[in-house]
C-alpha cells in the first residue's frame, strides 16, 4: 500500500499530518507522498506503479481524489486499477461521505493498515463507475464522481468567497449555503440563483434548450447531508438531475426531489428531469464543477460530454 496526503486540503490544513506520520512510523516500507497539485499526484502514482502497489490511501478532499482518478483512469498507469481507500482530509468530502472511511484520518489509516497487513476487521469493496468529462475548454478529460453546474457552481464560489472565511465546515456550511440559495431564489435577482442556459441530451432523452437552476450528473449514491436527488428512471450508470429556472410546485416537490423519491408533480412538463443514462451531452455556456474543482464551458467551441470512464473500487472498513 501507499499513502497520498494533501496538506492544503481543508481538514489536513487544520489538523496537520502528524497523526498520519505517527501511524506510519512502524511501517517504513509504506511510502507516504505529500502532494499539492496534479504534477505531484502524477509523480506519486508513477512511483507507486514502479513499486507495484495495489492499495492507494488518499488523505485529502474531493479535488485530490479527482486528480488521482484522472491520472489513474486517464493514463491507465496500472495494468489493474488499484484499490482505493479514502480518508477524511478535506472540507466538503462529498466523495468521502459515500465511499470513504469514517473517523479522523489517523484512526482510519490505522484500520487500513490493520486490515492490509494483519487481516484485522471485515472489509467491503464498493465499485463505482467514474465520470469522464470532456469539453474543448479543458486540455484533457477529467475523471471524477460528481459534475455540477448552475446553483452548484454558484454555491461553490459563494462558499470560497463568503463562507470559508467564517470557519464553517461540513453540514453547517452546507445548510447555510442552501438557506442562502433559497433566499436568493425568493428574490429572483440574486447571482446565487442565476440560471444556466443549456440543452440536454441524456441517452435517448433530449430536452430543448432552457434555463436551469440545478444541473448535476453523478454516480454517487449519496451527496452532502445524505441527499439523494435522483430517481431510478432510464438505463445507464450516470444519474442526471436538472430543475428548470421556473419549475412548478417547487416547494411541494423539493423535499421529495432531495431524497430521490417520486412525486406526481416532478416530471419534465413541470420543469424536473431525473433519469439514468449511459452518457450526457450538455450544450451550455458557463461554469461547472467536477468534484468541487471549477471549470468553464463554451458551447461555441463544443458541448460538454459526460460518459462512463471506467470502474474504480473503494475499500470500506467498519469503525
Amino acid at each position: 500500500m501507499g499513502v497520498i496526503s494533501n496538506p492544503l486540503s481543508g481538514a489536513n490544513r487544520r489538523r496537520g499530518l502528524d497523526a498520519i506520520q505517527r501511524c506510519l512510523q512502524g511501517y517504513p516500507h509504506v511510502p507516504h507522498r505529500v502532494v499539492r497539485g496534479l504534477a505531484d499526484v502524477q509523480a506519486a502514482l508513477e512511483d507507486f506503479r514502479r513499486r507495484r502497489l495495489n492499495l492507494i490511501v488518499v488523505n485529502s478532499g474531493d479535488g485530490t481524489v479527482q486528480a488521482v482518478l484522472t491520472v489513474l483512469l486517464g493514463q491507465r498507469l496500472f495494468e489493474s486499477p488499484p484499490l482505493m481507500a479514502l480518508l477524511n482530509g478535506g472540507t466538503t468530502n462529498m466523495t468521502h461521505q459515500d465511499l470513504g472511511l469514517s473517523g479522523p484520518p489517523g484512526e482510519a489509516l490505522r484500520r487500513v493498515i490493520d486490515w492490509a497487513h494483519h487481516g484485522v476487521g471485515p472489509a467491503q469493496i464498493r465499485r463505482r463507475t467514474i465520470l469522464k468529462v470532456q469539453t474543448a475548454t479543458i486540455a484533457r478529460p477529467l475523471y471524477g464522481l460528481f459534475f455540477g453546474s448552475a446553483c452548484i457552481f454558484n454555491g461553490i464560489r459563494f462558499f470560497h468567497s463568503r463562507v470559508h472565511g467564517m470557519g464553517l465546515r461540513g453540514d453547517a456550511a452546507h445548510l447555510l449555503i442552501v438557506a442562502r440559495f433559497l433566499w436568493a431564489l425568493a428574490r429572483r435577482d440574486d447571482a446565487l440563483a442565476a440560471p444556466l442556459p443549456a440543452g440536454i441530451r441524456a441517452g435517448r432523452f433530449t430536452v430543448p434548450p432552457s434555463d436551469y437552476l440545478l444541473l448535476l450528473v453523478t454516480t454517487l449514491d449519496r451527496l452532502i447531508m445524505g441527499l439523494r436527488p435522483f430517481q431510478p428512471n432510464g438505463e445507464g450508470p450516470l444519474k442526471l438531475t436538472a430543475v428548470d429556472a421556473r419549475p412548478r410546485n417547487l416547494l411541494r416537490v423539493l423535499p421529495f426531489l432531495l431524497r430521490g423519491r417520486p412525486h406526481p408533480c416532478a416530471h419534465p412538463g413541470n420543469g424536473y428531469i431525473a433519469c439514468h443514462a449511459p452518457a450526457v451531452r450538455l450544450d451550455m455556456d458557463g461554469g461547472f464543477a467536477v468534484d468541487g474543482e471549477l471549470f468553464s464551458a463554451d458551447r461555441r467551441r463544443g458541448p460538454v460530454l459526460i460518459e462512463a470512464g471506467g470502474p474504480a473500487d473503494f475499500l470500506l472498513l467498519r469503525q
